[in-house]
């Protein structure tokens, strides 16, 4: 069933509510001897009332009827409190009237009265759960969270065997920074996941719920570290392992908070059994050079970007990121070549030739597609220097690579603007594209034209789009996002300035 709500029918709950005066409708905290269900005077009015409410189009003429079946079944309860009829009958009415705590007190004294309601109270929960949380996306869909969040809640309060709207309270408690709520949101999530209510999920429902619990635990570890409370966030993903022992994006994200508190051999562990696996994707040979450039091992983050770039020619951030694990290699191994002597400097001067390579092809690639970036620069220059350190014998050819050098950090200096940042989101039909401009030499306002060239794996163009900035005052930043329609896989961007 589902759920829409018009701004006036808001209006018309909320005068609803104020008209019934809840508050004052607290139900006995004592009850006389249980007894069976029965029907009596006020359980027929109240029953009477839902039932012509249901079925009015008209909302005032709703309102009345509501406020009166409220009225009836109030009474019922002060008269015939041991009743378990006049507490079901309450909890309906409770629903309609939006007052999920009352619903909840109600249905729970109903099922303690009479266990043979069970079935009977679980499904007059449900259907107001999925009220409920249907109107909350209703709400979301109106970007009103505020409304949306009110409504999750609800539903939440009333039913706790469907994980949907703790789901959903977690990533808006998230958005709005309420860190500590949308922990306990996705906790919340995890225990319906894994709990008895697991079992009776039909069969073409059980991957929706498995999606379902790898969204909260991910989330919640994510939460968990960002607050540094990677302990947490470690055991988040053990506990997720647990269930599922290949998932290899649970892996690598618990070998990055693994190495995050210093427990590298842990992480090496599980990064070597990662990357011994042949059939990685893209996006998992990325995740795991991420990981291991976090955590220092240079050599084997290098590793897993040449992979990505074997399945993605294309990719700018595999680029980008292999050419800083290879320079961080280079400082290494030049400290090595410094202390060392005979064979071992030999070696060290052998090694430093090819990652010096390496660093030049890398760098002048990703200059031709990103050419308004600092630090592409920065890291170009610093091949050519090293080209000219391993060439100080030949004093022309180590000239020459000098003068590149000089002529790379020049360009650094010169250039006008910095883009960075820059990201690629979406696939086929569609992609959007964010980056940011520092101003570094233009008068502020200056507008700065960007062709965007989105292309595929083979290089070929699948879509174009234009962007113009503003430039900000010197030295600050201006942000820039655009959607690009695309014909084909967006496999990577570049960019041209328009003089």
């Amino acid at each position: 069933m589902s759920y829409r709500i018009t701004r006036a029918r808001w209006s018309g709950i909320l005068a609803l509510l104020f008209a019934c005066s809840l508050a004052g409708a607290l139900f006995p905290t004592a009850a006389s001897a249980q007894k069976r269900p029965s029907n009596n005077m006020w359980t027929r009015s109240a029953r009477l009332y839902l039932d012509r409410a249901r079925t009015n189009q008209r909302l005032d003429e709703r309102r009345d009827l509501y406020r009166q079946a409220l009225e009836a079944i109030k009474t019922g309860v002060e008269e015939d409190p041991g009743n378990p009829q006049v507490w079901l009958i309450a909890g309906q009415v409770y629903v309609q009237l939006d007052s999920a705590a009352q619903a909840h007190e109600a249905f729970s004294k109903a099922l303690e009265l009479y266990p043979k309601y069970e079935k009977e109270v679980d499904t007059e929960r449900r259907n107001a759960w999925a009220r409920w949380h249907n109107e909350g996306v209703a709400a979301l869909g109106q970007q009103n969270v505020e409304v949306a969040i009110d409504r999750f809640e609800r539903a939440d309060l009333i039913y706790d065997k469907l994980p949907n709207a703790r789901l959903q309270l977690g990533t808006l408690y998230a958005n709005m920074g309420e860190t500590e709520r949308a922990i306990e949101a996705f906790r919340g999530a995890l225990e319906i996941l894994r709990g008895p209510a697991r079992a009776e999920v039909p069969a073409n429902q059980q991957e929706q719920w498995r999606e379902g619990e790898e969204a909260a635990a991910f989330n919640l570890a994510q939460l968990l570290a960002g607050a540094g409370r990677d302990e947490e966030a470690a055991q988040a993903y053990r506990d997720f392992l647990e269930r599922e022992p290949q998932n290899r994006t649970a892996k690598s994200n618990l070998a990055i908070v693994l190495s995050r508190l210093g427990r590298t051999d842990e992480a090496s562990e599980i990064y070597s059994e990662l990357m011994s696996q042949p059939d990685l994707t893209e996006v998992e040979y990325f995740s795991i050079g991420i990981g291991l450039l976090s955590a220092d091992e240079f050599d084997r983050a290098a590793e897993a970007f040449r992979k990505v770039l074997a399945l993605n020619p294309q990719s700018r951030d595999a680029m980008y990121n292999l050419a800083q694990a290879v320079y961080r290699q280079s400082t290494n191994v030049e400290q090595l070549r410094e202390a060392a002597s005979g064979d071992e400097q030999v070696k060290a001067a052998s090694d430093l030739g090819a990652i010096y390579t390496e660093l030049q092809s890398v760098t002048e690639k990703l200059r031709e597609i990103d050419p308004y970036n600092r630090n592409v620069l920065l890291l170009l220059a610093q091949a050519y220097r090293g080209h000219a350190d391993l060439t100080a014998a030949d004093a022309a050819t180590s000239d020459a690579w000098r003068e590149k050098a000089l002529a790379a950090l020049q360009e650094h200096e010169n250039l006008p603007f910095d883009l960075s940042g820059l990201s690629m989101t979406g696939g086929e039909g569609k992609v959007t594209v964010s980056g940011s401009l520092e101003n570094l030499k233009l008068d502020a306002g200056t507008p700065v034209n960007v062709r965007l060239i989105v292309v595929d794996k083979d290089g070929g163009t699948v879509g174009t789009g234009e962007v113009t900035v503003s430039a900000p005052d010197a030295g600050q930043s201006a942000s820039f996002e655009t959607e690009i329609e695309v014909s084909g896989a967006a496999a990577g961007l570049r960019y041209e300035v328009a003089s």
